[in-house]
């Protein structure tokens, strides 16, 4: 009876969903890699206090109002001796911003502009752009703020110290640079109230911890996401609970592992926090997980941020700029920053199961007794570190729970030293292979050129270091994967593929004798195991030979062709690639030839053509193509465009309308002749009428435009190299009778001149307000005259006349001078000269300090 092998097959994990059992190990969403997490152990050196001291400390640091900070660094700190609120910044002298009859419980500076002081039961809004007098927020409740955290779309998070309630202060006082009025004539529609957004608490959620927890630290993050530090039980335990706007609910609280009565939090970024822990030197931080992820402990990210020696044991300052900034002696404030050095976890498993998971993820080969072949690992393994694979084949859908069912197989030259398991006798070691992927054409998931044993691919045939048969068979089979380091390199693995059924060489082409597994001694069954492994070092390098042969046919398929061969392939095809297109989009390209050839020169290919050169940006909507035609039509109602815009390629031939104007850019049109001239029949009147209809038939006929949206972030560098491109595309793909231009568009949409949705109109994000330029910028355009929203009033030109005091006369303040103006190109070096600047007066100029400024500070 001839027996027929089942075909080999193999399974993979290469993903963050493939490997849920991570301890100590992460999977790098950005380089898609296994690899050992950044952490280390609290305390260090020196260590945390005792608990006692702790807590005494902690609570000093509770009683302290967090410092404001602006975008320059200027700090706004409550000075109890005099009952105001300083402020310093890299002037020489503090200045006072606000006399306050209370001592405020915290102060935040917010993205709009405005200075949150709580105080008991209400908040008090000071606007530092001075539009407006001082006004309070309260609650239609009862609501007493301590915690502030700027909120991204205005006002402030506020936290409530006794019940930890969370609400949102938002609103804003009417301005009092228009005077008020009340003598509208009675038939003015005017709203009721007349400030339909005032100051105001909004109470937002109840508290989900237990009653015997206590809130202690408040702190929102650049993307909105909002974290409160809670205190659980009497030992100082962290918990760090998240606000989940989305489901109305907060998201499974996170422990925070190593630290005790951590009394301040802040955001480094949208997925990672730091804390101030009494007696450190340095704060922790940590990586938080998702929001919908389950509850989870979190151990201390191996980052170091250290704190400056003048640093306070007090709240960050709070301000909506990052780093957060740590408050020191003095009212000044330093930002966070990380040093250089980092530490990772010196060891760490991953699985693709957990205890008790109910839905694992599961090697499933769907026959009982499958014979598993080998395994292929893409790792990269460099000096220090190692890997061990554990494996364990079973009938039923569940791991085994026996400890010697599991056998070790070691990757790395320094396995034998990291691993004990992997310094027994008789364990695989497994083997790099030069390809990048056993798999035909397949360029492997790793990346990068191959370093032999430290880098690339790895192959390591399946056994079982028993006695008898070291053939590993089982319906399911079940990895553990174990990464070791020295602390400072880690190993990374991009994918596991877990061959079964391979070739049977000694069953298909020897005697029986080679493979004769019923001897009655376990010694000669050991002698056939020996010859079928002996047999797969040469199938090994042979196999993969055979099946590069036996699939030949993918080098010339678009997708599967190396990358330095898509030259080669398009020349089959008489496809000449510009030099801009990406690889992406020359595979796409190819794979496309012959529907571009079949509608080359029709719109339809003209479309595919700049889909594929912008990776997909007609489907998106940022591309339009525009046959000029469609732009027979009049103007309907239009406020506010300026149709003298030559420069607005959306407002072509629009200038001149014989509608009906009412001042500059009002249009009232007559709908019916309207609808005629977009139907563009003809005019039965008079030869006149009809040369001129045809005219303007001619103007538009045979005529395109390619409308370019600017994408959300691209640089003015990237947008013109893309029209570059697109203009050469055109030129190539167009009909040869058409005349076809590229333009960016201006606007996104402008109803009743480019209010064809879905062809020349594109829905793209909401264009932020930009400050106004002299000789560039239209008023009622989108721009804005605004002035700088610093705590200082003395640098944002004095523009508080609520509370702070005169500005000083001219001659006496200094005056800072940079050297002459000059334009440099992107990475070069250059100089600036402050010997032009002056001191204040009785002063003299002892350093120059210069700092970068964000450009959405002026």
């Amino acid at each position: 009876m001839h027996h027929l092998a089942a075909a080999p097959r193999f399974w993979q994990l290469a993903s963050a969903a493939a490997w849920r059992g991570a301890q100590g190990v992460v999977w790098d969403e950005a380089c898609q890699r296994l690899r050992l997490a950044s952490q280390r152990a609290l305390p260090l050196n020196p260590p945390q206090p005792p608990a006692s001291e702790s807590f005494a400390r902690a609570q000093l640091a509770l009683d302290l109002p967090s410092a404001a900070v602006d975008a320059v660094q200027a700090v706004a700190t409550w000075q109890p001796a005099s009952q105001t609120v300083q402020v310093r910044s890299h002037l020489p002298t503090p200045t006072t911003l606000l006399a306050l009859a209370e001592a405020p419980k915290d102060l935040c500076a917010g993205v709009d502009g405005v200075l949150y002081v709580a105080l008991g039961g209400r908040v008090l809004l000071h606007d530092l752009r001075g539009r407006w007098a001082d006004a309070m927020a309260r609650a239609a409740g009862a609501f007493e703020p301590w915690r502030l955290a700027p909120h991204p779309q205005g006002g402030v998070w506020a936290l409530e110290r006794a019940s930890g309630r969370l609400a949102w202060v938002r609103g804003r006082p009417l301005s009092e640079l228009t005077p008020a009025r009340t003598d509208y004539d009675p038939r003015t529609f005017r709203p009721t109230p007349e400030n339909g957004n005032p100051p105001r608490i909004e109470p937002v959620a109840p508290p989900a911890w237990a009653a015997g927890d206590r809130a202690v630290a408040l702190a929102s993050g650049p993307d909105g996401a909002v974290a409160v530090l809670v205190w659980q039980g009497g030992e100082g335990r962290s918990l760090l609970y998240r606000w989940d706007a989305e489901h109305g609910r907060y998201a499974a609280p996170c422990e925070l592992q190593g630290v005790a009565y951590a009394h301040a939090l802040a955001f480094v970024a949208a997925d990672r926090v730091v804390l101030r822990v009494p007696g450190l030197v340095d704060a922790p931080a940590y990586a938080l997980p998702p929001l919908n992820a389950p509850a989870t402990a979190l151990w201390p990210l191996g980052e170091i941020y250290p704190l400056p020696p003048e640093a306070l044991e007090a709240p960050f300052a709070q301000g909506a700029t990052l780093p957060p900034q740590v408050p020191l002696v003095g009212g000044l404030a330093q930002p966070l920053h990380p040093l250089s050095l980092w530490q990772l976890a010196r060891q760490g498993e991953a699985a693709h199961f957990t205890p008790g998971d109910v839905q694992p993820v599961l090697i499933d080969s769907g026959a009982a007794f499958t014979p598993w072949h080998r395994l292929m690992v893409e790792a990269h393994l460099p000096a220090g570190t190692a890997a061990l694979v554990w494996v364990a084949c079973t009938e039923e859908p569940a791991p085994p729970a026996q400890p010697g069912a599991w056998q070790p197989h070691a990757l790395g030259q320094e396995a034998a030293r990291l691993f004990e398991e992997a310094a027994r006798p008789g364990v695989p070691q497994a083997a790099w292979v030069r390809e990048p992927c056993e798999l035909p054409a397949h360029p492997g998931l790793l990346g990068g050129a191959g370093i032999p044993g430290v880098r690339g691919l790895f192959n390591v045939l399946l056994q079982a270091n028993v006695a008898g048969s070291r053939q590993l068979r089982g319906r399911y089979l079940w990895l553990r994967l174990g990464l070791r380091g020295d602390g400072r390199a880690t190993p990374e693995v991009a994918a596991v593929r877990a061959w079964a059924h391979g070739p049977q060489w000694a069953a298909q082409y020897l005697p029986r004798l080679y493979r004769d597994t019923e001897a009655q001694d376990a010694h000669s069954v050991a002698q056939a195991d020996f010859m079928a492994r002996f047999l797969g070092l040469f199938e090994s390098v042979l196999t993969p030979l055979e099946a590069r042969v036996a699939d030949s046919h993918l080098s010339t398929h678009p997708q599967a062709v190396p990358s330095q061969h898509l030259e080669w392939l398009g020349s089959w095809l008489g496809v000449a690639f510009d030099p801009a297109l990406g690889e992406a989009a020359r595979r796409q390209w190819l794979q496309a030839a012959g529907t571009l050839a079949r509608w080359h020169g029709t719109l339809r290919g003209l479309n595919l053509a700049l889909d594929i050169a912008t990776q997909g940006a007609v489907q998106r909507g940022e591309i339009v193509v525009v046959e000029d035609f469609r732009l027979r039509r009049l103007l309907a109602t239009l406020i506010g465009v300026d149709l003298r815009d030559a420069r607005d390629p959306l407002l072509p031939g629009l200038s001149l309308s014989g509608n009906t104007i009412v001042g500059d850019t009002l249009f009232v049109g007559d709908a019916p002749r309207a609808e005629l001239m977009a139907l563009f029949r003809e005019v039965q009147a008079n030869a006149q009428d009809n040369a001129a209809v045809l005219d303007f038939d001619r103007l538009l006929a045979h005529r395109a435009t390619v409308l370019v949206h600017r994408a959300a972030g691209a640089t003015a560098e990237a947008q013109a190299a893309q029209l570059a491109l697109l203009r050469r595309v055109v030129r190539h793909e167009a009909p040869a009778h058409v005349v076809v231009r590229v333009a960016a568009a201006t606007w996104p949409l402008l109803v009743g001149v480019a209010s064809l949705v879905g062809v020349d109109t594109h829905l793209g994000p909401a264009r932020r307000p930009q400050a106004a330029q002299v000789q560039h910028s239209t008023l009622g355009q989108g721009d804005v005259v605004t002035g700088a929203a610093l705590l200082d009033p003395r640098l944002a030109g004095g523009n508080t006349p609520w509370a702070a005091p005169p500005p000083p006369p001219v001659a006496a303040l200094p005056l800072a001078h940079a050297g002459v103006d000059q334009q440099v190109a992107g990475n070069a070096s250059f100089t600036l000269d402050g010997t032009a600047s002056s001191a204040a007066e009785g002063r003299q100029i002892s350093e120059y300090r210069w700092q970068w400024l964000p450009p959405e500070v002026f």
